[in-house]
């Protein structure tokens, strides 16, 4: 049965008491739960990021990130859950212009279930909310390496990579749809033969990514921006390489089982490969790209 991901966004919350009436800060950096931001519900918030470029046309709302050269909300793969990112919404009749700068937004903190015009899902948002830009004249030498990673397209290849690894760990979930000659349309189930010859296709599939040095050149990639300062992020990227092995090899070693219902066929171990996919994914998503915060 096909697994729904919930992500519920990585925050940590700190009340500043010693100010009456001072927003309570969010941060991107470390994972809290429901009862927390239940607590805040209905209050002023405040919070530091990016703007994503992709916004509705009318300025209506944003999506906030913590890093810059993030183009889009950063999603759980084949979901329409949204993961580092906050949802922002401005004041009524008021609208936000594009800046590429960072900005501190202060609004409402909303705790509900909420699904937005372009069909992301969300447990929270900031509404009521305006910003200000905030001077980065003075910038951390570890924020000084995101800025690399991600001005170089490492954390564009990394966002890809998670996708693949999903595609192949999931395979059975996919389908192929079609029109037919008289005009009619078609969807039918993935088969495993589709599947290798996807990883074989070079410029419409995976052929790069299945490759035997793909995650190596991937690593070399990050050590040249930082020998020693990514070795977190290094030891995510081999945890991914031993979950395309073990992928690969329940493929290619023919694990897998015929549907007549459906007319495809099953994984055998896809639980447990969606269970690894998903621990390095978490791994990446939650802690290590949380931990980036102005």
């Amino acid at each position: 049965m096909k697994k729904t991901v919930c992500v519920l966004l990585s925050l940590v919350l700190c009340v500043c008491a010693a100010v009456i009436g001072e927003p309570a800060s969010l941060s991107f950096s470390a994972s809290n739960d429901l009862s927390e931001l239940n607590a805040l519900n209905g209050k002023q918030v405040t919070i530091v990021g990016y703007m994503a470029t992709m916004s509705p046309v009318t300025g209506e709302f944003m999506y906030l990130m913590n890093l810059p050269y993030q183009s889009c909300p950063f999603c759980v793969p084949n979901t329409t859950q949204l993961a580092n990112t906050m949802a922002v919404y401005a004041k009524s009749g008021k609208s936000f212009e594009f800046t590429d700068q960072a900005i501190r937004v202060t609004g409402t903190l909303r705790v509900e279930d909420y699904s937005d015009e372009f069909g992301y899902v969300y447990n929270y948002r900031i509404v009521d909310a305006e910003y200000e830009t905030v001077d980065l004249s003075q910038i951390s030498t570890e924020y000084a390496l995101w800025t690399r990673l991600a001005s170089e397209g490492i954390t564009a290849e990394i966002y890809s990579m998670f996708d693949y690894l999903y595609f192949i760990c999931q395979w059975q979930d996919y389908q192929f749809n079609y029109y037919d000659e008289d005009g009619s349309y078609h969807t039918v189930p993935i088969w495993p033969g589709d599947v290798m010859n996807l990883l074989e296709d070079e410029e419409h599939g995976y052929k790069t990514q299945t490759s035997d040095d793909y995650f190596t050149n991937l690593i070399e990639r990050v050590r040249a921006v930082s020998p020693t300062g990514l070795e977190d992020l290094v030891k995510i990227l081999e945890e991914c390489e031993k979950v395309r092995a073990f992928a690969l090899d329940e493929l290619y070693g023919e694990k897998f089982h015929y549907i007549e219902e459906t007319d495809g066929y099953g994984q055998d171990a896809y639980d447990e490969l969606y269970l690894a996919w998903q621990e390095v994914y978490y791994e990446f998503s939650g802690d290590w790209i949380n931990k980036w915060q102005l």
